[in-house]
């Protein structure tokens, strides 16, 4: 009689759990999908923005033709530095539309973060294993940078960002605060 009268009230339980959550689900609102940047510069101010006042250090950004002081900014793909500063690789230069830039403003190796739009046909992973070779085989210069982070946002873009752990470390944080569906294509220690 015990074990009939536990068997019930176990079962009376389990009901009214499912019931109470089936109620909760019920009144929670759907969040609505990510939409993907309108650009390369809005995905670096969007992740920049994410940083509290504290976590931010001096940067500049855009190309030197045209920089911007303590913010993101285009750089411009007609500027002879963007191998230079950006590490693109000339065969890879066709390949992108559009690219933006923050960079720290005392030493590049320090933290430098690029996004740029991919043009039509190639591949996030393409280009992104193109950078990660540029980057690995960079000669260096006034230091070494300690880690390499390379995220495809949507089809489109990629976020290529590299600097020592201090500066990385916040970065791919916010980066995936800001973009939690960006698929990572290199995550790893330069050596």
């Amino acid at each position: 009689m015990k074990k009939i009268i536990s068997a019930i009230l176990a079962l009376t339980l389990v009901l009214g759990l499912t019931a109470c959550g089936g109620n909760a689900a019920q009144e929670t609102e759907t969040v609505p999908a990510q939409q993907l940047p309108a650009s390369a510069l809005e995905i670096l101010e969007n992740v920049w923005a994410d940083y509290s006042d504290d976590e931010k250090f001096p940067v500049m950004g855009g190309s030197m033709a045209a920089p911007v002081d303590g913010a993101p900014g285009n750089f411009d793909l007609a500027d002879e530095n963007l191998p230079y500063l950006l590490l693109v690789p000339q065969d890879q230069m066709a390949n992108i539309t559009e690219a933006s830039s923050v960079i720290h403003a005392m030493n590049t190796n320090t933290f430098t973060c690029a996004a740029f739009k991919l043009a039509d046909g190639v591949t996030a992973a393409d280009f992104g294993t193109a950078m990660k070779d540029a980057v690995l085989n960079n000669q260096w210069m006034c230091g070494f940078p300690d880690s390499l982070l390379i995220r495809a946002v949507g089809d489109q873009y990629v976020v290529v960002a590299f600097g020592v752990n201090d500066a990385m470390t916040p970065f791919e944080t916010h980066m995936s605060a800001v973009y939690p569906g960006a698929e990572t294509i290199v995550n790893e220690p330069i050596v």
